[in-house]
């Protein structure tokens, strides 16, 4: 199942938007969730970029300070084809990096700047920060008259209310897919491990696993329980990596509980990310992902195999802060995601956005 074909949580696309037409339609701001100490052997860098990814970034920062690439540092991989404010920190122990500390000018390199910066006491782990802010322009095909900009709004206030299904956007399987095509050969090889091919063989490793969680994902969208209760569900609080178990040893009260904590988006069932490990569901649920999962054993050996954690993610992505406005032709939206979620993925329940430039 191609991302095209998943289906949706709320009905077709209400029009075609394009989308990216100029970097400046697509911002997004990383929430980090806590502030930088003021002191600390790691340097920390507010910066903004323009159509460059953030590995490149990284490597510029490296040769500007004179350390190595190992010793920067970034929590989560921005957009290239967009305006994106992020952190990355240096280690610099016992060092200045006087361009940066010691100025009162932007440091500025190819395609992006440093725009403050913060010592602290530890390097940015990955997948730290708490959120992402997203600012989006799309720009409609269609004309924008009353009908069509009444349901564009009520559909927006039901993603905010209720939420999209969280599937891992294309972007995750490379350009044309080239990351999943890649992934199916190594893991059809029994997915050896190469020291040399060690990045390639982890965008692989998630490509695969993202893949799988989607599978799930759709099939729990068609049975319309994506954002129910099923009963050995493994459910996590929102807003944290927090999940338990439930079970049909649970009393009916407690079940309702349960159901009604969901409701108010409290807690979001959650899918599948396969690895070695318990599956950590059981009764109902345990049986759709085992039926879903069969047609995939292969990889899913093969994924254990190559030493992959099984983890869960949510099942329901919800945007927080969201407007949208309307303007001509024109929409746009602001709205805050939690970390690993795809702004396309909750766009594509709204519009079918049609991208100006290859997805990479």
């Amino acid at each position: 199942m191609t991302t095209a074909e998943q289906p949706y949580a709320w009905g077709k696309p209400l029009c075609d938007a394009l989308i990216r037409q100029a970097p400046e339609d697509f911002e997004v701001e990383e929430v980090l969730g806590f502030e930088p100490e003021g002191s600390g052997e790691h340097l920390f860098v507010w910066v903004e970029k323009e159509g460059q990814n953030t590995d490149y970034v990284a490597r510029q920062l490296a040769l500007a300070a004179g350390i190595a690439p190992k010793h920067v540092a970034y929590s989560g991989l921005k957009d290239r084809h967009a305006i994106t404010r992020q952190w990355f920190s240096l280690h610099l122990p016992g060092q200045c990096w006087s361009a940066v500390e010691e100025s009162n000018q932007a440091f500025k390199g190819d395609g992006f700047q440093v725009l403050r910066c913060q010592r602290h006491s530890k390097k940015l782990k990955r997948g730290v920060h708490r959120a992402n802010k997203f600012r989006l322009r799309l720009q409609l095909t269609s004309p924008l008259n009353d009908t069509l900009g009444q349901q564009l709004t009520q559909r927006w206030h039901q993603l905010c209310q209720q939420g999209a299904p969280n599937y891992f956007g294309p972007q995750r399987f490379g350009q044309q897919g080239r990351n999943l095509v890649l992934a199916a050969r190594w893991l059809a090889q029994g997915a050896p491990m190469n020291k040399k091919q060690r990045h390639q063989q982890g965008l692989w490793l998630s490509a695969a696993r993202s893949w799988l969680f989607n599978e799930v994902l759709a099939e729990r969208v068609k049975q319309n329980n994506w954002n129910q209760l099923l009963v050995g569900d493994n459910l996590q609080l929102a807003g944290t990596r927090s999940r338990f178990p439930t079970s049909s040893a649970l009393s009916s009260t407690e079940l309702e509980a349960l159901e009604e904590r969901i409701n108010r988006l409290d807690l979001h069932p959650t899918g599948p990310l396969p690895g070695k490990g318990r599956s950590e569901v059981s009764d109902q649920a345990e049986g759709l992902e085992t039926a879903c999962l069969l047609p995939w054993q292969a990889w899913v050996e093969a994924l254990a195999k190559a030493g992959a954690q099984h983890e869960r993610r949510a099942l329901r992505l919800c945007p927080e802060a969201g407007s949208l406005t309307l303007d001509q032709q024109e929409v746009n939206l602001t709205f805050t995601l939690p970390t690993g979620a795809f702004a396309t993925t909750l766009i594509r329940e709204l519009v079918n956005s049609i991208e100006s430039r290859p997805i990479e």
